[in-house]
């Protein structure tokens, strides 16, 4: 039995927490999936190794389940100016002590250090059916752990110090040898990838116009940093960061407004799709009592935030290097728009709301026409020749099964997304949409062909297309009162 889960992205959010003076989180926000989730999903596949009977349990956690990019670490209590965006053969010494001390900090958090509890039992043979230690007993049938990094923990496999770290965490052996790039099964027929090598904006190469893909990619492709990792670290988490120079937690703390502004900014990069950015940014919730603040007054509590970002971007090496490499030089695209928005400097002579609304439509525009990973996972050698049935792979945080084939000569062969186990922030299709927040987890089970999949009576089956899939996704309180 072969079960995959990905993007668990364990994050570090201590940093984030806005505290009164008795050191209590006046403005915080948990992306980190409560380690219950997992406890109950180990507790199911017991169940299900049984009723399957199954002879081992081999559980893959397909990449991006340490999030050492996600944290403002980057620029508290650093003098230098160590960054991820580097390849991971070539990271130093203090480069390498910047990412243990970001792993030392996500493992503090408490739902990530029960979660790795629950990892590690299992990497042990161990379970347990409730938080109580007497519900402690053996897992069923013999368990392989397996872990490869994919995006967000690229520098998980950068040194052997790190390496031997993360095996320690997971309950792993193998001390501080390489981690794998992709697996491959046999029986049943998958292969797993992370998923980060179909978006060419967080990759290092675009395969993007490759007729057939390679199962093995080279090593340095997956060393190499991409576009994603310095928009991750220089956008995504200097934001919040900038916002909390230039207001002072004191205002924070006693702005309703602020405080609703900053956790929006804590959580922009959930948000599908990303062309309602603004709206959401600019949308005071709900609970904000009268009078009601305008979207316009909103802008202008950012807009000095945005122009110091851009102006220690701009001129960046890295962001300048990858938008050329990015260019679609025979059409216009949004990446001739951020080129222009730089050259220009547009934003030193401000900018008023609409200017900005307008822009951002621009840059989104080509979101929904880009191609899906499935269409990349169609190019596979492996699906061409049969030899994998499923191509397996999360990133994207979406959820979702596609027939990528299907012949007399090798049946049928699927891609199979295994979404996100954090937080996703949903938009409306109206003009001026609502969100909506879900806390969602998702698994596949791939049986072995003489293992009992449920459907063929009791006994073993020859058959080899069966594979469970489950996405279970809860509501949360989108509007509630900041920093509960």
């Amino acid at each position: 039995m072969l079960v995959v889960i990905s993007d668990l992205h364990f994050e570090e959010e201590d940093s984030d927490a806005i505290k009164d003076a008795e050191g209590r989180p006046v403005t915080y926000l948990s992306r980190n999936t409560p380690a219950e989730a997992y406890r109950w999903l180990i507790t199911w596949l017991a169940t299900e190794a049984r009723r399957s009977e199954a002879e081992r349990l081999d559980l893959v956690l397909a990449g991006d389940i340490f999030d050492l990019h996600r944290t403002t670490l980057w620029f508290k209590e650093d003098p230098t100016d160590a960054r991820p965006y580097v390849s991971s053969t070539e990271v130093d010494q203090e480069l390498e002590d910047k990412a243990l001390r970001i792993l030392s900090a996500i493992v503090t958090e408490h739902e990530v250090s029960g979660s790795l509890e629950v990892l590690r039992l299992l990497a042990n043979g161990r379970y347990r059916e409730s938080n109580r230690p007497e519900s402690e007993r053996d897992f069923p049938v013999p368990v392989t752990l397996h872990y490869f990094p994919g995006n967000h923990d690229r520098l998980a496999a950068a040194t052997p110090a790190i390496r031997r770290e993360v095996r320690r965490l997971l309950g792993l052996s193998g001390d501080e040898a390489p981690f794998p790039r992709v697996l491959s099964f046999d029986d049943p027929r998958v292969l797993v990838r992370h998923g980060h090598e179909y978006d060419r904006y967080n990759f290092s190469k675009d395969y993007g116009d490759v007729e057939v893909l390679s199962a093995q990619l080279p090593d340095g492709e997956y060393d190499a940093p991409a576009f994603g990792d310095f928009i991750t670290v220089e956008v995504a988490c200097r934001l919040p960061f900038l916002f909390r120079e230039e207001h002072g937690d004191d205002e924070i703390r006693s702005n309703e407004v602020l405080k609703a502004v900053y956790l929006r900014l804590l959580e922009f990069d959930d948000l599908r799709p990303q062309s309602a950015l603004f709206d959401f940014l600019l949308t005071v919730p709900d609970t904000i009592p009268e009078p009601r603040i305008t979207s316009e007054e909103v802008w202008r509590g950012l807009i000095p935030v945005v122009q110091q970002l851009l102006d220690d971007i701009c001129d960046h090496p890295f962001l300048r290097d990858w938008l050329r490499k990015l260019e679609k030089r025979w059409r216009l695209d949004p990446i001739d728009i951020l080129q222009g928005l730089l050259d220009l400097r547009v934003w030193r002579r401000g900018i008023p709301l609409r200017a900005a609304r307008s822009l951002n439509e621009q840059v989104t525009a080509g979101e929904g026409r880009s191609t899906g990973p499935e269409h990349l996972a169609a190019r596979e050698d492996v699906v061409r020749d049969g030899s994998a049935r499923y191509v397996v792979a999360g990133h994207t945080h979406n959820p979702k099964v596609e027939l990528l084939a299907a012949d007399s000569r090798h049946g049928q062969r699927y891609y199979v997304d295994t979404g996100t186990w954090r937080n996703r922030i949903l938009s409306t299709p109206q003009e001026r949409p609502g969100f909506g927040r879900l806390r969602s987890g998702t698994y596949a089970i791939f049986y072995r062909s003489d293992e009992n999949p449920g459907t063929s009576g009791g006994g073993p089956t020859t058959q080899e297309a069966f594979f469970d899939y489950w996405s279970g996704i809860y509501t949360m309180a989108m509007n509630r009162e900041p920093g509960r």
